[in-house]
């Protein structure tokens, strides 16, 4: 029988984030920079050959910020449909928007899905802003819990 590993019920949550270069030619296109950006924040794998997040998120800000409405899961379904004849289950959906939340840039407001704004920042529909403001946050908390306990482990071996 596998044991169960206890420190795993310990996470709150997960986000990569990779560092990567950011080329002219990526400005082109709005999907070349959507999918730069899906790749940088770890939403989507390198060589990713499978694009139903992109699909998602492509349809997410589309209703964002083109239309500026507070999209659900159903008029993101639709839309995936109608843009690129993809049929996707709402469950596929929430798992990508999910893990938007999980970064903190959006939220979910009853059946709909907005920006999460920066609790310092007059514009309340920037991404780049609640991006800055969640993901610092969160960066400084954990990055401040390792340091400690890096402190700890040494002092621990130093005994």
């Amino acid at each position: 029988m596998a044991e169960i590993i206890p420190e795993a019920e310990l996470i709150r949550r997960e986000f990569t984030l990779r560092q990567i270069d950011l080329p002219s030619s990526v400005m082109f296109t709005r999907k070349s920079l959507l999918r730069w950006c899906c790749l940088s924040l770890g939403l989507i794998s390198p060589k990713e050959t499978r694009d139903k997040g992109f699909l998602v998120f492509d349809s997410l800000f589309h209703f964002l910020f083109t239309k500026k409405q507070f999209p659900t899961t159903l008029d993101l379904q639709a839309f995936i449909k109608e843009k690129n004849s993809v049929e996707m289950s709402e469950k596929l959906i929430r798992y990508h928007l999910n893990r938007l939340i999980d970064l903190g840039v959006i939220a979910r407001d009853g059946l709909t899905y907005t920006i999460n704004p920066s609790p310092t920042c007059e514009q309340r529909d920037s991404l780049k802003e609640s991006f800055k403001a969640w993901t610092q946050k969160i960066l400084i908390e954990e990055t401040g819990k390792i340091a400690d306990a890096l402190e700890k482990l040494q002092k621990a071996y130093e005994k």
